[in-house]
Order: structure tokens, then C-alpha cells, then sequence
């Protein structure tokens, strides 16, 4: 099984780096994990901290516009290749460590 985690960001500089390390420990025996992230045109640095992350197994795409969260969302979907998709707000809302009791 694959579980594709999207993390869809608007002006996240502040907290990416902690949603980012945590998601990123996750580990799930058996599942295959990839993560895709969103950012919907941050103006904070946001957008230049993710543009580092393509060489580290991250998966990064880049709205042109700030265009809301549904529409990050929808990019991360068109992107996910998962079995399993769960949505991971950077504000740290969700608790990763749950993510396999969502899953089992």
C-alpha cells in the first residue's frame, strides 16, 4: 500500500520546517510513503524554502497565483499517486503520529 500525504501551504515559513520532520518520521510497516506539497504562492519565503526541497524526496509544486486552499488541494490530488491520501494542514492541526491508525 502507498500513502500519499498532501500538504497544501500559504505562508507556512514559520511552521513547515516542524509539519515537514514530523510527516517525513512517519513510518508505517508495509506502506510506501510519498509527499506532495502545495504551495498556493506564499510571499513570506515560504516558496523559496520549498524550492530546496526537490533533491529530498519531496514532492513540490508551485501555484502561479494564490489561487486558496481548494485548489492546492486539487494539485496535490492531481499529483498523489498514493492508495491512501490523507490531507496534512501545516499549521500542525493533525497529528502525524496518527496517520497510521487512520490507515490500519
Amino acid at each position: 500500500m502507498k500513502l500519499s500525504v498532501i500538504i497544501p501551504v500559504y505562508n507556512e515559513v514559520k511552521t513547515f520546517d516542524k509539519v515537514l520532520a514530523q510527516v517525513s518520521s512517519v513510518s508505517i510497516r508495509g506502506v510506501e510513503k510519498e509527499i506532495v506539497v502545495v504551495d498556493d504562492f506564499s510571499t513570506d519565503g515560504t516558496r523559496e524554502r520549498l524550492s530546496k526541497l526537490k533533491d529530498k524526496g519531496v514532492n513540490v509544486f508551485f501555484h502561479d497565483a494564490n489561487m486558496g486552499k481548494g485548489s492546492a488541494v486539487r494539485t496535490g490530488l492531481s499529483h498523489a499517486t498514493g492508495d491512501v491520501v490523507i490531507f496534512q494542514d501545516a499549521d500542525m492541526e493533525y497529528d502525524p503520529d496518527d496517520y497510521e491508525k487512520l490507515v490500519m
